[in-house]
């Protein structure tokens, strides 16, 4: 993935998408497979086995609300999602989601979440702030400022070069 475009398949959802539905506390873990095996078991067991590398989840309003448990970011993280795009999100996962790098976007227009098809692939081009569907329409996303673009681009708040002068 690079940090100009983001490519993956569309992996709707709806309204308030919990994390405890992302994934289920029976897969909490120190182990990696665990934990990225959970991811959505509880809403379809054979979702995580499907998603590629890069895939593209689309959500409406209040994405992420619930818990602020690690283990979903984790989760989300593990199993490579390339970004994150929704009607809203709740604002403690945004805020993990960026501290984490993983890359979430909200619609211009909330009605938008409904023009997506399960399946299509997706192109989000992050400068331009535009998603691209398969066919070719182009749905408008609110531009993310400069800050969290440089996070995203770091790869999360930890991989981050210190501010101000260097020695």
């Amino acid at each position: 993935m690079s940090n100009d475009e983001i490519i993956g398949r569309a992996w709707v959802f709806g309204d308030d998408l919990n994390t405890d539905v992302i994934h289920p506390p029976e897969f909490f873990s120190l182990h990696p497979d665990k934990v990225k095996k959970g991811l959505f078991h509880k809403l379809d067991p054979d979702l995580q086995s499907k998603l590629k590398p890069g895939d593209i989840l689309v959500g409406g309003r209040n994405f992420g609300c619930g818990s602020s448990r690690e283990t979903s970011m984790r989760s989300l993280l593990l199993n490579e999602v390339g970004a994150i795009v929704a009607t809203s999100f709740a604002r403690i996962f945004f805020r993990n989601a960026t501290n984490n790098g993983l890359r979430c976007f909200t619609f211009e227009q909330s009605e938008d979440h409904l023009r997506i098809e399960p399946g299509e692939r997706l192109t989000i081009v992050v400068a331009a702030s535009k998603l691209r569907l398969e066919s070719g329409e182009v749905i408008g996303l609110t531009p993310t400022g400069p800050f969290i673009q440089r996070i995203w681009t770091a790869g999360g708040l930890l991989q981050m070069p210190p501010f101000g002068p260097q020695p």
